[in-house]
């Protein structure tokens, strides 16, 4: 029992490690590129990782997808407790950027819909009056592409949405 407590600790810190090493890395993007549309298109291998994966052998935007979930649950949590969301709580992740498990999703459609996501993750934090309708409109831009890019999670992204009075 001891030993599989250390493998997942090991994981989780790994994990966080890398998810901070690529945070790091597309945050300089980030800054390079100003959110200019075309840095949409940049190489999908930016953040791309082999070295620690989960059990499960989930790939970096698995991951970064999940992290993504985490945070949009703690988003809607904080919400539903009235409180203003701050983007440096909740740094926006470059998804978009790091192997998919299925590269074949890497096409027009998909970056459009990332881009999609992005004004809509922005323009969440530029109404702090108007969050939870930001909010709902995000999690929208989740769903749309999970119609069409993997639907596996849709059910789990359904829930995060917050009712609106």
């Amino acid at each position: 029992m001891k030993k599989k407590t250390v493998y997942i600790l090991l994981m989780l810190g790994t994990g966080i490690l890398l998810w901070a090493a690529c945070t790091q890395q597309q945050t300089t993007q980030q800054n390079e590129h100003a959110a200019d549309s075309t840095a949409m298109a940049d190489s999908a291998a930016a953040c791309n990782t082999t070295a620690i994966k989960d059990p499960n052998n989930a790939k970096p935007m698995a991951l970064m997808m999940r992290q993504m979930a985490q945070n949009a649950d703690s988003m809607r949590a904080q919400l539903l407790r009235g409180e203003t969301l701050d983007s440096l709580r909740y740094p926006f992740i470059r998804f978009y950027l790091a192997e998919p498990t299925d590269p074949t999703v890497l096409e027009p459609k998909f970056y459009e819909n990332a881009r999609l996501f992005q004004e809509a993750y922005k323009a969440l934090f530029a109404h702090p009056k108007e969050q939870t309708k930001y909010y709902n409109l995000m999690i929208g831009k989740c769903a749309n592409c999970h119609e069409s890019y993997c639907s596996g999670p849709l059910k789990k992204i359904r829930k995060l949405y917050i009712p609106v009075e």
